[in-house]
């Protein structure tokens, strides 16, 4: 049996990373455990653990939870819920799935406290991100109310390989949802300063050029990987935008990417597409480990 962690808080922004993981877990195929886990972050009680116990305030935390989760009506779901004090709730997510052999660990994305913004990552999802201890697929707050959509599984590759590992999990999470797979590779487009020198024939040639070359090359890192039954799209534009306007034109549940683990300090210069994407597309976002290539989805 496979198990994912599903971090809860005692916001409805959790809601939609439950209802993501349990129509998972409901599509078919082997059994998928949920766990869900709150966790007590001590720093912010510092000053309540004056007053009153650390078990008194694990014992009314868990009240809470079971509250909210009733009210919810979300309880049903989970094979246990867990509460759990440490000292920062992404690093006590991460050793609970370490303990737990979890696959995947499930957050949702925060409403925002900008007025110019609906969504953000919060901080605990941004710093899983960072670490990524296991594969972290982050939702938004909205997937507790709207239909999933009926298109298929994408995943983006770069044909680098760290992209292998979100290629094959992809490939899994589309046989376990019953859903198609398409392998996107997003190409740049062609510079536009070079318009005013070519005429309209030759111009729409060299672009339809440029994505047969790229779709064949794509065709033969998929092959070369194991991954040939993947269906394959070259699309042309910027990375974000490109895949922001293919998601909703497909339909898509869910967008599967891959990332490298850097160090923090390299991440916090170069950013990272992966948590760009997390935040600001409007479905579940996937962000898979390159050390997961030669692991299952399904299978401990």
């Amino acid at each position: 049996m496979s198990t994912w962690i599903v971090a809860l808080d005692l916001r409805p922004s959790s809601h939609g990373a439950v209802r993501f993981a349990s129509w998972v877990s409901q599509s078919g195929g082997e059994p998928l455990e949920l766990v869900g886990v709150h966790v007590i972050e001590r720093e912010q009680l510092a000053p309540i653990f004056r007053l009153q116990s650390p078990d008194e305030v694990g014992r009314r935390a868990r009240e809470a939870l079971q509250r909210e989760l009733d009210e919810a009506a979300i309880r049903e779901f989970f094979t246990r819920e867990v509460v759990a004090l440490g000292p920062r709730a992404h690093e006590v997510l991460a050793h609970q799935a370490q303990g737990e052999h979890a696959e995947v660990i499930v957050v949702g994305r925060q409403v925002a406290d900008d007025a110019r913004a609906t969504i953000r990552l919060g901080t605990n999802a941004r710093r899983l991100l960072r670490a990524l201890p296991t594969t972290v697929v982050v939702v938004p707050p909205d997937y507790a109310q709207i239909p999933f959509g009926a298109g298929p599984v994408l995943v983006a590759t770069d044909l680098a390989e760290d992209a292998v590992a979100a290629c094959r999990f992809a490939a899994q999470m589309g046989a376990r949802l019953g859903r198609e797979v398409i392998a996107v590779h997003v190409i740049p487009q062609l510079d536009p300063v070079l318009r005013a020198y070519v005429a309209d024939g030759p111009w729409n040639e060299l672009a339809e050029q440029e994505h047969a070359r790229a779709l064949a090359e794509l065709r033969r890192w998929l092959d070369r990987h194991g991954l040939a039954q993947l269906e394959s799209r070259v699309e042309q534009g910027a990375v974000i935008d490109t895949l922001g306007r293919l998601v909703q034109s497909t339909h898509a549940p869910l967008l599967v990417v891959g990332s490298r683990r850097l160090p923090t300090v390299e991440r916090a210069f170069v950013g990272s597409t992966a948590a760009a994407l997390a935040a600001e597309l409007p479905l579940a976002v996937a962000v898979v480990p390159q050390e997961r290539a030669s692991a299952d989805v399904g299978h401990r």
